[in-house]
């Protein structure tokens, strides 16, 4: 029982520096996004972030320990691949589906982490830790389907989304090539007409 409770206690520790570790990705990752549900998603995920490391001291108050963050090394791997997929892609697009990608790994850790943690707690007979890990997972598994579906949203029609640098004629393309096509061969035709009406004037 004293090892369950060095791990629970151990891990208690990792996932308050995860949170931090997080909440700076969420805000790196929203000045790269373009999307603005997703911007809104990351900044209100920042903030979430925050909200669920105060929880996380009350689990650390009703156990009646005091947090000692570490930096959890499983969260810098996620952060540091998020930043290096993100260098690679200029693109608009690509960058916000990157930032919905990995905001899902990251949603995957903690409940991951939160899941095992909340599994201890009970084990050791910590009801009320029990309670407060168990919002925080519900929670995040809220966050990881509406990235799920921001994710689908996107891939559905990313053809129609304005990204900066689009024109409305390249988005048109992307979206109507044959619309677009019939407009360009219109504008041939009427230009012929044009030339066929001055030579007329000139006869």
């Amino acid at each position: 029982m004293q090892g369950n409770r060095r791990l629970f206690e151990d891990g208690l520790h990792l996932l308050h520096g995860a949170h931090r570790q997080g909440a700076a990705q969420a805000k790196r990752n929203d000045k790269t996004a373009t999307l603005p549900k997703l911007k809104q998603m990351l900044e209100a995920g920042s903030k979430q972030n925050i909200v669920q490391l105060k929880r996380l001291d009350e689990v650390f108050a009703s156990i009646g320990v005091r947090p000692d963050p570490r930096n959890d090394l499983a969260m810098q791997g996620i952060c540091d691949l998020n930043e290096a997929e993100i260098a690679k892609h200029g693109n608009a697009a690509d960058r916000d589906l990157i930032n919905i990608e990995y905001g899902q790994v990251a949603a995957h850790f903690y409940i991951a982490r939160y899941g095992t943690l909340r599994s201890a707690a009970q084990a050791l007979g910590h009801a009320k830790a029990v309670k407060l890990l168990d919002r925080t997972l519900v929670e995040t598994r809220a966050i990881d389907r509406a990235f799920t579906q921001l994710y689908d949203h996107l891939l559905a029609r990313r053809t129609s989304t304005r990204y900066p640098g689009e024109t409305a004629l390249t988005t048109t393309a992307a979206m109507h090539p044959g619309l677009t096509l019939g407009l360009a061969f219109g504008g041939v035709l009427a230009a012929v007409a044009l030339l066929e009406a001055e030579r007329s004037k000139r006869r």
